[in-house]
């Protein structure tokens, strides 16, 4: 019966679009597609040339990814023309992250003004391939196909992302490298990570040592989730459930479970994923979430008792957080920062003298103000050091700065899209009734992603101006392995990929299904442990 459906679609599928063909199964469905007679097939002799030295990683990382599988010696040749050639248009533009691609009996061009452009096209090149590409031992006996064909690609949004949560339960660098390859390979643009939260904190900060010595650790036995995973192992006999033996340390006698990055291994993640195009955008969760922060140094809480959230009428405290994103924002090179300030518990702060004071000497409002005062304080430091502020929509309350950047969570709430654009505040839509994929799974959430506004569409077009794209959150807190992790994130990953980069005219359903269809076994061949779409 399966196989029957399976049949069906794919007929649909031919016969309701154009942009299917045997040769091309692209995903994201790229802006054009013109499918030309015959095609190239990888010489064993192989050159990359580029013509510019910035695409040097770029030509780099597509040898990394050709050398396994087809056990060729590339050569990487600059400013000369190639087997494939990689061209930076003039006059560059970094911000434009379209590219154009054709391949024919002679070679194969990419072209973009942009790197992440050179990048993109990479991406595209490597899935006109046969899937056995992503092998990491030599196939033999495999013609490296290539399709002639003539593309014009552009993204619909600038922020395609995804944002995991290392802090309920840890992923190794590797681990990270890992979802990256996978991200790029789909075009996703932005990696959020959230990186401190009240079980763990995961990013060393050197004037701070204890958040890490200390606060990067806790007693599995103590904590309710890594409780509830353990018994979900056992009762749904899954091994992807059980904690992972290897984030395990013994600590005066006493079994530890965490983990947490070293500055050396933030650098080391930023660069792998900037080589791929992928800006990684840290989220430092504050005033609330800080549970393990305060555990660590009780003086950041009101009554200094150790307890979350954050004191906001200490000058102590708020230095604290200066100093935190400072060395954030040395280890992270990019535009934007996430403050977080979703769910604080602002109640303790009624009965603290200093926070009252606060409140009385900058004449607030309330504690939602306190709260406000806060995010404008820190996104003053933000500005001062280059940095551009994003917070989940929780931030709104009391007020916010317009040049402030929010993150659509409460898909429950609706209007914030509204409020915020009103405000000329910049959204970043991600949803829980679309983009939260650590809820649990059927057969329909694929498609309800698919098809569903993950935008609002009852925006004016200056609005629709404010909305900088989408991602999907992956909350950890019942996901403790990389392999539970990749169960829950793809490949539904693929369908938001598909909805931030194509326009919203050339989306499908069955068109794209048909293409993840053949993208299963690419993924196989990566060995990501994906849900089968009917399980």
């Amino acid at each position: 019966m399966k196989r029957l459906r399976y049949l069906l679609i794919t007929c649909l599928a031919l016969l309701g679009s154009e942009q299917i063909t045997a040769g091309v199964s692209i995903i994201p469905q790229p802006t054009s597609i013109v499918e030309k007679k015959g095609s190239y097939i990888l010489p064993e002799n192989l050159t990359i040339g580029f013509n510019n030295e910035s695409l040097e990683p770029a030509a780099q990382y597509l040898l990394e990814k050709l050398a396994p599988a087809t056990g060729y010696n590339i050569t990487l040749k600059k400013g000369v023309k190639g087997n494939i050639s990689l061209q930076l248009a003039s006059p560059a533009n970094q911000e434009d992250e379209s590219y154009s691609l054709r391949s024919s009996i002679e070679g194969v061009t990419i072209e973009s003004a942009s790197y992440k452009g050179i990048i993109h096209g990479i991406s595209t090149l490597r899935q006109l391939l046969p899937y056995q590409i992503e092998c990491e031992s030599v196939i033999r006996g495999l013609a490296w196909e290539i399709p002639a064909v003539k593309i014009e690609d552009a993204p619909a949004y600038e922020w395609r992302g995804l944002m995991l949560d290392p802090v309920r339960h840890f992923y190794s660098v590797n681990e990270t490298k890992r979802l990256l390859d996978i991200m790029a390979l789909y075009k996703l643009s932005k990696f959020h990570w959230h990186l401190i939260d009240s079980q763990a904190w995961r990013i060393e900060i050197k004037k701070y040592p204890l958040l890490t010595d200390k606060g990067a650790w806790r007693d599995p036995l103590e904590e309710y989730i890594d409780k509830a995973c353990e018994q979900r192992a056992a009762n749904e006999k899954n091994p992807t459930m059980h904690l992972p033996q290897n984030y395990f340390r013994v600590q005066d006698g006493k079994r530890q479970y965490g983990g947490y990055y070293t500055q050396n291994d933030i650098r080391e993640i930023v660069a792998y994923a900037a080589v791929r195009g992928i800006d990684v955008v840290p989220e430092i969760d504050m005033p609330g979430h800080n549970w393990m922060a305060t555990q660590c140094y009780p003086w950041l809480s009101c009554g200094h008792d150790g307890n979350d959230p954050l004191c906001l009428g200490s000058d102590s405290v708020m230095q604290f957080c200066r100093d935190v994103f400072k060395e954030v924002f040395e280890l992270f090179p990019y535009n934007f920062t996430e403050i977080g300030g979703d769910e604080v518990g602002r109640g303790r702060w009624a009965n603290c003298s200093l926070c009252q004071a606060r409140i009385k000497e900058q004449n607030l409002g309330g504690l939602e103000e306190l709260q406000s005062w806060f995010t404008r304080e820190m996104e003053k430091y933000f500005n001062e050091n280059g940095r551009r502020l994003i917070g989940w929509d929780e931030i709104l309350e009391g007020g916010v700065s317009p040049t402030a950047t929010v993150n659509w969570w409460q898909g429950y709430h609706g209007d914030v899209v509204q409020r915020s654009t009103a405000g000329g505040n910049e959204v970043i839509c991600c949803p829980t009734t679309f983009c939260y994929f650590d809820y649990p799974q059927d057969n329909n959430t694929m498609r309800t992603l698919y098809e569903g506004d993950v935008v609002p569409t009852d925006l004016s077009d200056d609005q629709k101006k404010l909305v900088k794209g989408m991602q999907a959150n992956i909350w950890c807190e019942y996901i403790p392995s990389e392999a539970r992790m990749q169960y829950m994130v793809f490949p539904r990953a693929l369908a938001l990929a598909e909805k931030a980069w194509t326009t919203q005219n050339r989306q499908g359903w069955d068109s794209y299904l048909y293409r993840l269809n053949n993208h299963l076994t690419r993924l196989s061949t990566m060995k990501v442990n994906y849900r089968p779409l009917n399980e």
